[in-house]
């Protein structure tokens, strides 16, 4: 596997944070994607595939085939790959906040979902005839280029927001210490945050929370750390909580997200293989 990524340059932060280039034989035909703390703009240069969309809050599950490029919003759940023979993808990492800096949208009108990327960034998937033999450096240099092309001269991102998102991704803090920080009540706080990422101080610290859980997790020597002990790694007040936050963002218990992931090893923690998934 050839996985490389880099700090996106700063004239493109703090919109833009990483790029990423991945070239691999899947360890799966499937793999579970689990939510983190950004957004994520992707170009496939391998043969087409599905991303399949679980059943969430009473809605139907989604299948969207992917063959050039495309958008993933803020996920609250776990999005699952198909995969074809082969994986060839270069992408940016975006922050939460990131879009309106390149689009204008707002990041609710696409939180949760996954978007073509045309319909946002016309023009990325051009960037496959000339990324198909590319380097990783070679193709950050295109990301970059491409992203300085669509960014919004003068665009400035809301401080508060910008504030809270970072410590929310390294620690976890109560919403009404935050807006206390920030000068702010608690309504315009996770007013602030609806408006800007899509979704509310609260959802976006769950979500922080069981980003850092799992990799923390997934790091963990085989047998280690089942059950109780798991409490330990990460902010969660019981055990019945843990699982069931555990399994509204992953599909699993921790239990059996740990047996997986650690037949695999750690840079699987939120790429989690799978030899199968219900019929959609």
């Amino acid at each position: 596997m050839l996985y490389q990524e880099a700090a996106a340059p700063e004239d493109l932060q703090p919109f833009a944070t990483h790029f990423w280039f991945i070239r691999a034989q899947p360890q799966a035909r499937y793999e579970k994607i689990l939510p983190g703390p950004s957004a994520h703009l992707i170009l496939n240069l391998s043969a087409p595939y599905r991303l399949i969309t679980p059943a969430v809050d009473a809605g139907p599950a989604t299948s969207t085939a992917v063959a050039a490029g495309f958008y993933a919003g803020l996920q609250r759940s776990y999005l699952i790959s198909e995969n074809p023979d082969r994986l060839f993808n270069v992408g940016v990492r975006l922050a939460p906040f990131g879009l309106p800096a390149f689009t204008g949208l707002p990041p609710s009108e696409v939180q949760g979902r996954v978007v073509d990327a045309e319909d946002l960034f016309p023009g990325f998937t051009q960037l496959q005839t000339r990324l198909e033999e590319a380097s990783p450096d070679q193709a950050f240099s295109a990301l970059a280029d491409f992203l300085r092309s669509r960014l919004r001269r003068g665009y400035r991102a809301d401080a508060r927001t910008v504030r809270v998102t970072e410590t929310l991704a390294g620690r976890d803090m109560e919403i009404a210490a935050l807006a206390r920080d920030a000068g702010i009540s608690w309504s315009t706080l996770e007013r602030i945050m609806a408006r800007d990422c899509g979704v509310t101080a609260k959802a976006y610290s769950d979500v922080c929370r069981f980003y850092r859980f799992v990799n923390q997790a997934a790091a963990l020597p085989k047998g280690a750390a089942l059950g109780s002990e798991l409490l330990q790694l990460a902010d969660y007040y019981d055990q019945p909580h843990l699982i069931r936050t555990f399994r509204r963002f992953s599909g699993f218990t921790p239990t059996e997200y740990l047996r997986v992931v650690q037949g695999y090893g750690p840079e699987y923690a939120t790429f989690v293989p799978m030899e199968s998934v219900p019929a959609v």
